[in-house]
């Protein structure tokens, strides 16, 4: 249907009784067809036909009102899906800021500082005793916790190394500090007593403080250290020094069994000292002393005989 462009509600019947419709009815009038009947025939007709135009109008209005209101609905939906896009878009934004902002935990009000600082620990000890590899003990020295103190300020956590921790075929990237050898680290056999004393304790902690090593392991260890400390070989010269000599290459064969992928190999119990083994390590620590101390009588009398020519 054509759509109507004017409001019939405007419109007005026009004059029919006037001069110049009756006029034109009169010509058409008969006996049967009365002027009077012609004129109310004329009104009669234009009222039908206005009625119909009255109801094709507000028809016309509803449906206008109707798509204006979908209309609105959808501008609505679309306003409203620009903003939740927006609100995302922000979301997104805030959670990629969020993720590049430090992460700091709240503080507890009024809660002092420990009277004590915390023993700090080189990243890279600690990496290697998570790994159930075999590490120095001078990491857990005074000496050594000072190294990874200066290794601290001066090497940041967040740069990455890429490694092969994450198995055969696989990369994993870790922070660097973690495969930092310091160039300070002093050879098992070589610490003195004290200092295994002090960083055994250091290292059994480390140890108990990873899930990856079993409490059994972890007791061994320190039953093996224990069996050192009460030996009776420390009375003797030079027994502490073959104390550290045995605890440097039996604590290194005991790593490398325990990560062997061979399935003949089956580890041995750290904390059993084998005496035999201590005693070779003694008697050859001895038969070295005593060939340093003849190379250093002969060095003094060709010393003293030399002056005495002179």
């Amino acid at each position: 249907m054509p759509r109507i462009t004017r409001d019939p509600n405007l419109e007005e019947m026009p004059d029919f009784d006037a001069e110049e419709f009756q006029t034109t009815f009169q010509a058409l009038a008969t006996e049967d067809n009365t002027l009077e009947a012609i004129t109310q025939r004329s009104k009669d007709a234009w009222t039908a036909s206005h009625q119909k135009k009255l109801e094709a109008w507000q028809a016309q209005v509803a449906e206008d009102a109707e798509a204006e209101r979908q209309l609105e609905e959808e501008r609505a939906r679309e306003e409203q899906e620009r903003e939740a896009a927006k609100e995302e878009s922000r979301r997104l934004e805030k959670a990629e800021k969020d993720k590049k902002k430090p992460k700091v935990k709240a503080f507890v009000a009024n809660k002092l500082v420990n009277t004590f600082a915390a023993i700090r620990t080189s990243q890279y000890a600690i990496n290697k005793v998570k790994s159930l590899e075999y590490i120095e003990l001078w990491y857990w020295t005074p000496e050594g916790c000072a190294d990874a103190a200066t290794q601290d300020r001066t090497v940041s956590s967040t740069v990455l190394a890429l490694t092969s921790e994450g198995g055969i075929g696989q990369a994993l990237f870790t922070p660097a500090a973690a495969h930092k050898v310091s160039t300070k680290v002093v050879a098992d056999e070589k610490i003195t007593w004290r200092d295994m004393s002090v960083a055994k304790t250091g290292l059994l902690q480390c140890m108990r403080g990873e899930e990856n090593w079993p409490e059994e392991h972890v007791m061994a260890l320190g039953s093996f250290f224990l069996e050192l400390d009460h030996h009776e070989l420390r009375r003797r010269d030079y027994g502490e020094e073959a104390l550290l000599l045995y605890q440097a290459e039996v604590r290194r064969e005991w790593h490398e069994q325990l990560r062997s992928t061979d399935d003949t190999v089956e580890p041995f119990d750290i904390g059993v000292i084998n005496e035999t083994r201590l005693m070779r390590i003694y008697d050859k620590l001895l038969s070295q002393k005593h060939a340093q101390g003849i190379a250093r009588s002969v060095v003094i009398v060709l010393s003293n005989f030399t002056r005495a020519l002179t």
